[in-house]
């Protein structure tokens, strides 16, 4: 340790000795600043440009602190510098020192990097005082050689541990601190180990090296440091007013979003609120159509039954025709209300899922007869045809029978109400690919395609005004769709305005039974 003070103080100029101190602290600062921008650890990547610009500063910084102290070597003797060896020297610390940034960042093998990184300063500081010219032979002690080259090795590792384990500034500061020991530390010891003995006799070679061109080289490496480190400063300085932009940006959203999420969760307890209120509002109905039951249907059925019995003048005349007009009204308004009770309950049935299929085994055929019967009257008084075309070995049906009426009825007497005088009513029935298909078909007044939606919603009416030609609640085609759908099975309109309209109800393969089975 005294030879290398001596050394430093004895041999060389102390104001260059600081400059190289200066010139090595400001330099890995630099390459280290530059380093910590070299990964990105949240994406995972490695940023080449910022590692090749991180090595490259380092190792002109140990090119420029070895030949600044160079400068600073004061022996008896005149000095030169062979140029290529000079150059060699530089290209060499950049190079190994790339090779141990890559492994510090790529490997994540701080130790064996920072090894890397010491190596590079002693293989550059070795080349360079290959490259020193002098009338004088070299003598060296190999304990302080090796020293020197153990130095750089540990001091480099342990400066290169630092760094990768903190973070911020304090990472960059203490790893510049141990850099700058194993630059100089090598350095000096190495310095301290060699000897030179004046001989005339020994010929300088090659192209030699004035020391003020030396310097001059020193300075444009420098104000390539420099000039990195600007740069790196401006580019720092955007990236950090980036994050700044981006971090408010991204306050300003997370703001907005708790903001909708206040809403969303507002708008979700008023839905809550509004959900169990048209729950309670069901339920109600429900249960007051449930109770109405009885009292809207019993008084119904004695209005009808007793209006027949006037409007067949069981017990005598009843006097003025007018009042047989009057008894016809009675009668007609009676079974119309009757009917829409029945629809409007059903409807509220089928909602709560308390209308359950009463199945049992029937004759389709019987079925469709007795629904013809039935509409034959209504049909007759309209002045409408019917005409039947059904299929002689429909197989029979599993299904509620009373439903399947209902099907039917509300389809033949829709078509007999909406076609005009002198047209055609046709009920079709067959099985088609498995499935037992019925059709309605009439020449009526038909609608447009369009329409066709809203004639399946409930209460829909196409014509709505107040003197409407055709009477109707809206219910019977909705209710007539939803029974059929219970059945598992489906309902089709086709319709073509002042044409006609044809509605086609099929019943699924699984409710048909062949006759031979039902034997």
């Amino acid at each position: 340790m005294i030879k290398v003070l001596n050394c430093i103080t004895g041999q060389h100029s102390i104001t260059l000795v600081v400059l190289a101190a200066v010139v090595c602290a400001f330099g890995c600062f630099t390459a280290l600043s530059l380093l910590t921008r070299a990964r990105d650890e949240k994406a995972g990547t490695v940023n080449w440009r910022w590692l090749i610009a991180s090595s490259a500063v380092a190792g002109a910084t140990i090119w420029s602190t070895h030949f600044v102290a160079m400068l600073a070597y004061q022996p008896s003797l005149q000095l030169g510098y062979e140029i290529g060896l000079t150059a060699l020297s530089i290209a060499i610390a950049m190079v190994m020192t790339l090779v141990g940034f890559t492994i510090v960042i790529v490997l994540r093998s701080p130790m064996v990097g920072g090894a890397v990184f010491g190596a590079a300063i002693g293989s550059m500081h070795f080349t360079g005082m290959l490259a020193l010219q002098a009338p004088a032979t070299r003598s060296w002690d190999p304990a302080y050689a090796h020293a020197s080259l153990i130095i750089g090795a540990v001091a480099g590792a342990v400066a290169l541990r630092v760094f990768a384990r903190s973070s911020g500034w304090r990472g960059v500061l203490n790893g510049t601190s141990l850099m700058c020991v194993a630059i100089a530390g090598l350095h000096f010891t190495a310095m301290s180990a060699l000897t030179l003995i004046p001989d005339p006799t020994v010929e300088v070679s090659g192209t030699v090296m004035q020391p003020q061109w030396l310097a001059t080289a020193v300075a444009a490496v420098m104000g390539m440091i420099v000039v990195l480190g600007l740069v790196a400063a401006v580019i720092d300085h955007k990236l950090a007013v980036r994050a700044i932009d981006e971090a408010n940006r991204l306050r300003a959203h997370v703001v907005e979003l708790e903001a909708t999420k206040r809403e969303l969760q507002a708008t979700a307890e008023n839905l809550t609120k509004a959900l169990d209120a048209a729950a309670a509002a069901s339920q109600a109905k429900s249960q007051f159509l449930a109770t109405m039951s009885h009292e809207l249907r019993t008084p119904l059925n004695a209005i009808i039954g007793f209006s027949e019995l006037v409007k067949g003048e069981l017990f005598g005349p009843l006097g003025d025709a007018r009042y047989k007009g009057y008894i016809n009204d009675v009668h007609r308004s009676g079974k119309h209300l009757l009917a829409l009770v029945n629809d409007v309950l059903d409807f509220s049935k089928i909602d709560a899922g308390h209308l359950t299929l009463q199945d049992d085994q029937i004759d389709i055929r019987e079925t469709l007869a007795t629904s013809l019967r039935m509409v034959a009257g209504q049909a007759d008084g309209n002045g409408v045809t019917i005409e039947q075309e059904i299929a002689h070995d429909l197989p029979n049906l599993r299904a509620d029978e009373r439903r399947v009426r209902q099907i039917l009825l509300n389809l033949l007497s829709n078509a007999v109400k909406f076609t005009p005088r002198g047209g055609i009513v046709r009920l079709i029935a067959f099985v088609d690919e498995q499935e037992l298909v019925v059709q309605v078909a009439d020449t009526g007044i038909g609608m447009a395609k369009e329409d066709i939606p809203r004639a399946l919603e409930r209460f829909g009416q196409l014509d709505s005004d107040l003197n409407r030609k055709y009477e109707g609640t809206g219910l019977g085609l909705p209710l007539t769709k939803k029974l059929a759908e219970l059945h598992g099975g489906r309902l089709d309109i086709e319709s073509e305005l002042c044409v006609g309209t044809k509605v086609t109800v099929a019943f699924p393969a699984e409710r048909l039974i062949e006759q031979s089975a039902a034997a």
